[in-house]
């Protein structure tokens, strides 16, 4: 993972081969199997992106010293495949900035131990010496259970919340629920450690869009559709649905966004919005009004999201298309070791629709297509007073993804109490964005933001800025009440060999405040072509080196 002393590796590592001059490929670095991405006939393998000077193009991968792949085509995922199709439509803007660095490897025996390697290849077409060695062992072929076997219909219709509750408690220890094709609509569920739930293709988990199909937290939010608690080794994988069923569509497809409806007093309001064209959202919005007396706004947020994980460690989700969320897609609280690895993110545009609401340490997202609603990846360390004392949330390694849509790339906060650090985004694109790398707190939230990297990323058709760093985050919705503390501030932050095209508002923009301001944030090698120039407030030691700004008329 990446943590502070690797963050600092890295760090120096990119000044050293920027003084010496190094431009041959170099043997790859951290090679390494993510936790549970390994099953009884293929793992998946990644490693580190070569520091600054290497000239590493691609990679060839080698397993008991047989050439299997190579990444110079990359093995087909959500992002990747998104991604590809960017490339090529974009490739002055692309350039060579984007590398991929992971590969699964298939048609593996049961029970058996591999050795793999890694290769890079330079501009020459001359390989580098062998990467240190990994050796992974696959599972035994394990016992499926079908969820049909225990009375789950799957045809859009019959509730199978009890069916499906079933299955799960009878799944055995290692063991796999199958959900095979069908439509499932379900209620809360309860899924537990050392199992994989696997949706087959054609298969959908549908959230029922009934009030009693879902149970009140602690916190008067609703359970998600699935849930778990104190757990470990849990597997989501397969080529099926997770679908809240939160939102009607609109004519384009696209699902319904709140218009923030002025409200008489002059204010904001997503209320008659979500009446109109919410389904799920509606139901449970009108159910805490109505019938328990909210105000609108903290009905508004007692909404479910879709998937609900507590204090789980080692868990891997792969393969599966996730989408239309009532209030966000996946919120892991307290999660350690967790990899989400070529899943389809479609929350555009839900409102509120996060696809991944972090908190934890040791986290991956690589080779994932999102769409979101709101932030993308979204790192949650908590608010005032009652963060303070806490862990701080990161080690994260962010990469291969394509971003479209989004209100945030990469995000830090709002919620920064207990701090959010060390954190790497590389290799990734964003299009339509509204703020690629996204860091934002308050003047009373705590905290803050510290080592991140965010690197070789390309950007098009940003709404807003490229690279935000603000105290003067407020919306009401996402706040929520607590007990204030002093201003968040983001220091130790690197952009670095980057390509933005077109944005809307400043490029890059730091907005702090007297006595909070953020500070030793560097920008170095980042082209910026028909953007909008900086806003700089409230900020100490900010480098810019070789940050060019381009006028294209040509550029789309």
């Amino acid at each position: 993972m990446f943590g502070k002393k690797r963050i600092a590796a890295l760090t120096s590592a990119i000044m050293m081969t920027l003084s010496a001059g190094v431009f041959a490929a170099q043997a790859p670095t951290g090679l390494q199997s993510p936790t549970l991405s390994t099953d009884e006939d293929s793992t998946w393998l990644c490693w580190d992106r070569p520091a600054k000077g290497d000239d590493a193009q691609y990679y060839n991968i080698y397993c008991n010293g047989k050439k299997i792949g190579t990444t110079q085509t990359p093995v087909s995922t959500w992002g990747t495949n998104a991604m590809e199709k960017f490339r090529k439509a974009n490739p002055a803007l692309c350039g060579d900035l984007i590398i991929y660095h992971s590969y699964e490897a298939k048609g593996l025996k049961p029970s058996t131990e591999y050795t793999f390697t890694v290769r890079a290849v330079g501009k020459d077409g001359k390989e580098s010496k062998d990467s240190k060695a990994l050796k992974v062992k696959t599972t035994a072929v394990p016992k499926v259970v079908n969820a049909k076997d225990f009375g789950a219909k799957g045809d859009g219709k019959t509730l199978d919340t009890k069916a499906l509750q079933k299955a799960i408690d009878a799944t055995p220890k290692d063991g796999v629920l199958l959900i095979p094709a069908g439509t499932f609509v379900s209620g809360s569920l309860d899924l537990k450690g050392d199992m994989t739930l696997k949706l087959d293709k054609g298969a959908t988990l549908l959230s029922v869009n009934d009030i009693n199909g879902f149970r009140m937290q602690k916190n008067n939010r609703y359970d998600g559709m699935l849930n778990v608690r104190n757990a470990k080794n849990l597997r989501i994988v397969g080529q099926g649905t997770i679908d809240g069923n939160g939102w009607m569509k609109d004519k384009k497809g696209n699902y319904y966004k709140a218009a923030n409806v002025v409200r008489a007093d002059g204010k904001k309001s997503r209320e008659p919005d979500v009446r109109a064209y919410g389904i799920l959202a509606k139901t449970q919005t009108e159910y805490l009004m109505d019938k328990e007396g909210r105000n609108f706004k903290d009905a508004y947020v007692g909404r479910s999201s879709t998937v609900m994980l507590h204090h789980v460690d080692n868990l891997y989700i792969e393969g599966v298309t996730m989408c239309n969320p009532s209030l966000h897609m996946v919120v892991i609280n307290y999660g350690n070791d967790v990899t989400v690895n070529n899943v389809n993110f479609l929350t555009y545009d839900v409102n509120n629709g996060d696809v991944i609401d972090y908190t934890g340490r040791g986290y991956k997202v690589m080779n994932c297509y999102m769409d979101s609603g709101d932030d993308s990846v979204n790192f949650n360390a908590g608010m005032g007073e009652a963060a303070k004392g806490k862990a701080p949330v990161g080690d994260a390694w962010v990469f291969n993804n394509y971003t479209k849509h989004a209100h945030g790339g990469v995000t830090l906060g709002s919620h920064t109490g207990s701090w959010i650090e060390n954190i790497l985004g590389e290799d990734n694109i964003y299009e339509q964005t509204e703020v690629p790398f996204r860091c934002k707190t308050s003047e009373i939230t705590g905290g803050g933001g510290r080592n991140v990297i965010f690197r070789h990323n390309v950007m098009k058709n940003i709404k807003n800025n490229a690279f935000l760093f603000t105290t003067n985050y407020t919306d009401e919705f996402a706040i929520g009440k607590f007990k204030a503390t002093n201003a968040g501030v983001f220091h130790d932050m690197l952009v670095e060999d980057c390509v933005v095209q077109g944005t809307k508002k400043a490029t890059f923009k730091i907005y702090g405040m007297p006595g909070a301001e953020h500070y030793n944030i560097t920008l170095r090698n980042v082209k910026i072509i028909n953007g909008k120039k900086q806003e700089l407030k409230d900020y100490k030691n900010v480098v810019q080196e070789n940050v060019t700004y381009v006028e294209d008329k040509n550029a789309k």
